[in-house]
């Protein structure tokens, strides 16, 4: 995303005051008295008077008050006539900045920034301005101070706020994510959570700050509750249509020209040929580095599906951080080096920031593919690797110097394999009995759906049968064992296919690829598997 100076200036705010530094700034009729810095140029000198626990700098007038960003950082802020604000910042080495503005413009600029304490102030000073006779265009402030319900667990049942700050778009999970947070909790998984707003709305959930810390509060630390979301909705029902930048990729459409879906637009148009089963499925590790993103834009789970991604309030992706580093995994497909692009990255914003791009086909070993930067996030492994190897795993590390701020370093809204097979995984334990490689009769239900998929992308595909074992026992054992697995399901799957593809390929990895930890029951269960890749050919997608 942008840095602060080129926030504050496409946002409209005039950089008034930057006291500790090389120079003061121009002068400007609205700038507000700057804050005293002490004689050293360190950290402003404090008055002894506070606020609410705040310590108020020397210097700040009066009227200025203390509010708060999603990490607790304070800023100070005072209304002025005319619908327009004054903030102060104070940095840990002395620094001291004040922008003034519309209030629109700093809810631009600083869209994670708590500004509800604003809300009585604006009243005060729109009032002042009609007894004057000099007020206009705060009506739609005042508008903004429409009350909300945020519910109580006990008989005292609401609370109304001022809808005050900027409105954050959140879906369950982020939703969940962001409470947490805060020092919150939910009486419902992240699952539950987006069920429910999925029943009753878009699957989304709209709140400022101040509104999620009133839930917080309300909840009294016995977590927030189906019931108190359920009195919130009609907020967020109401709200208007969401803004949706230009640079958002938007659904997936059909094309002409194009065998599954076509995501984006202009020159980052891309067709994947696999649809929506092309995208990372699973979080491995997330890794925030120094300087992180604030919550929720800091939650990994955005990165996965098809790209969601509507603006900077909506939590619809992640923003890796300084040296911060995502490890994804694709289940229900996986990357393999086709003619030309294999790999998209959707990276959101006016401009693709620096990061650095790992492939692995085990979780462990990596081959590094370079840097992504410019216009695209396209990437053709095909230098990198031997044709037939096959890669679940994807690592992006932000390597972007412009890093800091609500949404720091490179922003991922989704991952696709455009190089892709389709992967149909097997349980072991259904297959077979434990060390053998003999069918069981009760998987022939199941070998039975599985040829029926099979059949349905003809006979022009390429088949790679995998075994893999987990870690227990030794390599050349495991070796052995996949191997027959292997054998003895496509044996069963090919008696029930007609016609039969020709190109098939049956393999035997042991423990060398698994895709999950083998360190637990569940990692190694998910280990023993046989899996059916599939590239479809004529009547499928993709050629190599």
């Amino acid at each position: 995303m942008a840095t602060m100076k080129t926030l504050l200036a496409s946002a409209g705010l005039v950089l008034l005051v930057a006291c500790g530094g090389s120079g003061p700034a121009p002068a400007s009729p609205e700038a507000p008295e700057p804050p005293m810095t002490s004689d050293e140029g360190g950290a402003p000198q404090a008055a002894a008077a506070a606020d609410d626990g705040f310590v108020r700098p020397e210097g700040l007038p009066e009227t200025a008050i203390p509010v708060t960003d999603l990490d607790g950082t304070v800023y100070w802020v005072e209304a002025r006539g005319d619908g327009r604000v004054a903030l102060w910042n104070f940095t840990s080495d002395g620094q001291v900045g004040a922008t003034a503005g519309e209030f629109s413009q700093l809810q631009d600029a600083y869209p994670t920034l708590d500004l509800s304490p604003l809300a009585d102030q604006m009243a005060l000073a729109e009032e002042a301005a009609a007894e004057d006779d000099t007020g206009s265009g705060t009506g739609a402030l005042r508008a903004a101070q429409d009350g909300l319900v945020a519910a109580t667990p006990g008989a005292q049942k609401a609370l109304e706020l001022a809808r005050m700050g900027p409105v954050l778009e959140l879906t369950g999970p982020t939703l969940h994510h962001l409470v947490e947070s805060m020092g919150g909790s939910f009486t419902m998984t992240k699952e539950e959570l987006d069920a429910l707003l999925k029943e009753q709305s878009d699957g989304r959930f709209t709140a400022t700050n101040a509104e999620l810390k009133a839930l917080i509060k309300g909840s009294g630390g016995a977590g927030i509750t189906e019931e108190d979301i359920r009195l919130l909705l009609p907020k967020t029902l109401e709200a208007p249509p969401p803004k949706i930048d230009r640079d958002a990729p938007g659904k997936g459409r059909e094309s002409d020209d194009c065998p599954g879906r076509v995501y984006g637009s202009g020159k980052r148009e891309i067709c994947l040929p696999l649809g929506a089963l092309s995208f990372a499925d699973r979080v491995v590790s997330f890794t925030p580095g120094e300087r992180p993103s604030k919550p929720p834009f800091d939650f990994p789970e955005t990165a996965l599906g098809e790209p969601d991604y509507r603006n900077t309030y909506s939590a619809d992706f992640i923003s890796l951080g300084c040296n911060g580093a995502l490890v994804t995994q694709f289940t229900d497909n996986i990357l393999v080096d086709v003619d030309g692009v294999d790999l998209y990255i959707f990276e959101i914003g006016p401009v693709i920031e620096k990061t650095e791009l790992a492939i692995s086909s085990d979780g462990e070993n990596w081959i590094e593919v370079g840097e992504i930067e410019g216009a695209r996030s396209d990437v053709d492994i095909g230098p990198f690797v031997q044709k037939g190897d096959k890669f679940p795993f994807v690592r992006l590390t932000n390597a972007s110097a412009a890093c800091g701020g609500n949404h720091s370093g490179a922003d991922i809204d989704a991952i696709a394999a455009v190089g892709a097979e389709i992967r149909l995984s097997l349980d072991s334990a259904l297959l077979f009995d434990v060390g053998k490689f003999e069918i069981r009769p009760e998987a022939e239900a199941a070998l039975s759906d599985l040829s029926a998929q099979l059949e349905n992308y003809g006979a022009d595909i390429r088949v790679t049968v995998e075994g893999h074992t987990d870690s227990t026992g030794s390599a050349a054992s495991n070796q052995t064992l996949s191997e027959n697995r292997a054998k003895s399901v496509w044996a069963n799957l090919s008696a029930k296919i007609s016609p039969v593809p020709a190109d098939v390929t049956i393999k035997g990895y042991g423990a060398s690829r698994p895709v999950a930890d083998n360190a637990t029951e569940e990692g190694r269960a998910e280990n023993r598997r046989v899996d059916i890749l599939i590239l479809p050919g004529k009547k499928g997608y993709l050629t190599e």
